[in-house]
């Protein structure tokens, strides 16, 4: 796999374009140390800043592998003073409208909660059973275990977290009227909150 490159359109402004290949991640984590090193951030809100992104784009390669998917995910970011915002676009489906967990249904949880809780976790099960098992490393198909916490790791590092997904020209944080094509995570961290 060739490296990908870092492109800044603007100051404090950078984008790369990555294959769906976990070999790009190293590559994605080192310039974006190098970008929040150059804009004055201390070492261990960089540190917090790497493991969230790191998970989000694990979970963007997954998502297109997921779906059978080569596209390429782009990861956008902005740094401006102390603030750092992050946008990573991938083409995995995500939850689509049929995959929605069921609202709970207010007889049975008045007759029987851990039958509403039990189906609450199946569903999770099936869609964890769903992901892929091998993720490619520098083209290669390599054993991966996704133990279900990235988004739990990310939210608990990052200062705001929002999930949107795009298709059909439109972005929206429910899908709902549109194909979803893929979805887009914003990260946003302030140091200045982190003396």
């Amino acid at each position: 796999m060739d490296q990908p490159l870092l492109l800044s359109p603007s100051p404090g402004s950078y984008v790369m374009f990555l294959p769906p290949d976990m070999g790009c991640v190293k590559y994605f984590r080192k310039e974006l140390r190098h970008t929040l090193k150059a804009n004055g951030f201390p070492q261990n809100n960089i540190a917090q800043i790497e493991l969230a992104s790191d998970e989000a784009l694990t979970n963007s390669v997954s998502a297109n592998v997921s779906c059978s998917c080569d596209e390429t995910i782009i990861c956008r970011w902005r740094i401006q003073g102390s603030k750092f915002t992050l946008y990573i676009l991938d083409y995995g489906s995500g939850f689509s409208g049929e995959e929605v967990v069921p609202e709970t249904d207010p007889e049975l949880l008045k007759s029987d909660k851990s039958l509403c809780f039990s189906t609450f976790l199946n569903h999770i099960k099936t869609h964890q059973n769903n992901k892929p098992e091998v993720l490619p490393y520098n083209g290669t198909d390599q054993k991966h275990k996704n133990m279900g916490k990235g988004l739990k790791i990310i939210n608990a590092m990052m200062d705001s977290v929002k999930v949107m997904f795009h298709g059909e020209g439109m972005v929206n944080e429910a899908p709902q009227g549109f194909k979803v094509m893929g979805s887009i995570i914003a990260l946003e961290y302030d140091h200045s909150k982190h003396l």
